[in-house]
């Protein structure tokens, strides 16, 4: 058994560390500058928390530290639960290793050996320099360092053994609402809600009018409040804390490999009856509920393609809300800036730059979001031969994805800026609304460029081989040229409200109709020239 688990694990940890281990002096090296990048890390992580203690007044003492380990185990966990999510039930290499003569269970256990691993390396660089640094800021006995070894080596087993456990509802209820977009999107709806109401209720502890000094002073004062309340709450990372301290040594040492041994015990024998389960049930070729829709022809080749685009991004909504991430982030943006803005004394040329600066933030957001655009085409892949063989004008095609784009574009900036007045009724109504026109404006002709290079520049048979967009050229000229219009609108606004303030909008929206405009009949050309030449 432990032979097979060890060949499992190779075969895997293989795709993640290139270690080589037959090449003895080659090997050395590598672990030379691994504890090099370590020593390093402790030395700067010395320097911070010196800075921490002296120049923020943040007490660096044992409820620091306990926050500490909450902070890095918890990331740790939400990382290493999304993590085991894929590569424990949705992994393509799963079809390959369980048809070897291996047990579902050491198969399981590999996977949570490979990510115990990787969890240890990150333990090795970011946690172990901060708990050296700590020890040399409180000269503290050597007893804290040797301290430190064995928890290197437990609290990583911790981390997976919890994302293990996590990570199985967290399938079941992942599979739960793949077939059911309706609901998915009703949870993320209420998510984006509850967070958007947490934002609110944090920046109403934030006293009118905002003096830096005084907030300031509140702010470390919570910080500090907080850090010793979740070392009172920190359940098993508070024993750690007081283990590395030295504090009840041998009971704390008990505690936590009781902890972990019925962790380990709790996920073997779960997992034992599950994983197959969850893993077939997960696989892409697994039985489904068929569809009772019925396919309709419609008469129009854009309504065709149009519905196409609304089924497809429905259907894969991770991929949605990965493309349209940054801007749904928007009015969390836009509240808490704006917030921080009213707050402060302002004299009229105060208030001409918060219109500038509201112009550049929610430009720079919004166009960062148009990577859907720029890669519209080239996400078509391998099926992108077989439309343009359809006996129609498959340039409609093209317009059905603006549209699309376009359409859910404005969905979610609108429902930003309602939000934003809301939240900020004080806010000039006028403003808000002529700002909305004017975004809008722009981020048309922004997604009109980016399917402008996707067009010119297709990564078809890129994206058909490896089914992947990391490194998409087209996705960084999009974003930079984004970046580069933001800051040019932006520079025109500044000169418009400063110089020109009664008309600054209308000549701010007047320009916006005809860089779209520009854009339109630009796009519309290259489409109509380079389209049919086209070729995976």
């Amino acid at each position: 058994m432990f032979e097979r688990l060890l060949i499992l694990t190779k075969l895997q940890l293989s795709n993640i560390i290139k270690l080589r281990i037959d090449q003895k002096g080659r090997f050395y090296g590598q672990v030379a500058l691994r504890v090099l990048v370590v020593v390093l890390m402790s030395i700067v992580m010395t320097f911070a928390l010196y800075f921490i203690s002296n120049f923020l007044y943040i007490p660096v003492n044992h409820h620091f530290i306990i926050f500490v380990l909450i902070l890095t185990q918890g990331m740790g966990i939400i990382s290493a639960t999304s993590g085991l999510m894929n590569d424990l039930y949705h992994s393509k290499d799963n079809q390959i290793l369980l048809s070897l003569p291996a047990n579902n269970n050491e198969i399981y256990i590999s996977k949570l050996m490979v990510f115990y691993i990787n969890e240890f390396l990150k333990n090795l660089y970011v946690l172990a320099p901060i708990l050296i640094a700590f020890g040399i800021e409180n000269d503290i006995m050597f007893l804290y360092y040797i301290n430190i070894v064995p928890m290197l080596l437990l609290l990583p087993l911790l981390v997976v053994l919890i994302a293990s456990l996590l990570s199985m509802p967290a399938v079941y209820l992942r599979n739960f609402l793949k077939n059911r977009r309706l609901l998915s999107l009703i949870f993320l709806l209420v998510f984006i809600g509850v967070l958007f109401y947490g934002v609110n209720m944090v920046l109403a502890y934030i006293p009118y009018p905002i003096r830096i000094v005084q907030l300031y002073n509140r702010f470390m004062i919570s910080i500090t409040m907080f850090m010793q309340a979740s070392a009172r709450y920190g359940l098993i990372y508070t024993v750690v804390g007081e283990l590395l301290y030295g504090i009840k040594p041998f009971l704390n040492y008990l505690i936590l490999l009781l902890v972990i041994g019925g962790l380990s015990l709790m996920t073997v024998l779960i997992s034992r009856p599950l994983f197959f389960k969850l893993t077939s049930s997960s696989s892409e070729q697994a039985r489904i509920k068929p569809h009772k829709h019925e396919n309709k022809a419609s008469k129009h080749v854009f309504v065709t393609f149009l519905r196409k685009e609304l089924t497809v991004n429905l259907r894969s909504m991770n991929e949605l809300l990965d493309n349209y991430a940054i801007l749904l982030s928007l009015p969390f943006f836009m509240v808490i800036l704006n917030h921080i803005y009213m707050g402060m004394n302002r004299s009229t040329f105060g208030n001409q730059l918060v219109l500038v600066f509201n112009v550049m933030i929610v430009l720079l957001l919004v166009m960062a979001a148009n990577t859907a655009s720029a890669t519209a085409i080239s996400t078509e892949g391998g099926e992108f031969a077989l439309l343009k063989t359809a006996p129609s004008d498959t340039a409609r095609m093209a317009w059905a994805k603006i549209t699309f784009n376009l359409a859910f574009s404005i969905l979610v900036i609108m429902i930003s800026f309602i939000l934003f007045r809301m939240v900020m009724p004080f806010f000039s109504a006028a403003d808000t609304w002529r700002l909305f026109l004017f975004v809008i404006l722009v981020n048309s002709g922004h997604i009109l460029w980016s399917f402008q290079i996707d067009v010119m520049h297709p990564k078809i048979r890129e994206y058909a081989s490896t089914g992947s967009l990391s490194g998409n050229k087209n996705v960084s000229a999009s974003v930079r040229i984004g970046f580069v219009i933001a800051l040019l609108f932006s520079a025109f606004s500044a000169l418009s409200f400063v110089y020109l303030e009664q008309i600054a909008w209308l000549l701010m929206i007047s320009a916006a109709v005809l860089f779209l405009v520009f854009r339109f009949f630009l796009f519309r050309s290259f489409l109509n020239a380079y389209f049919r030449d086209i070729e995976l």
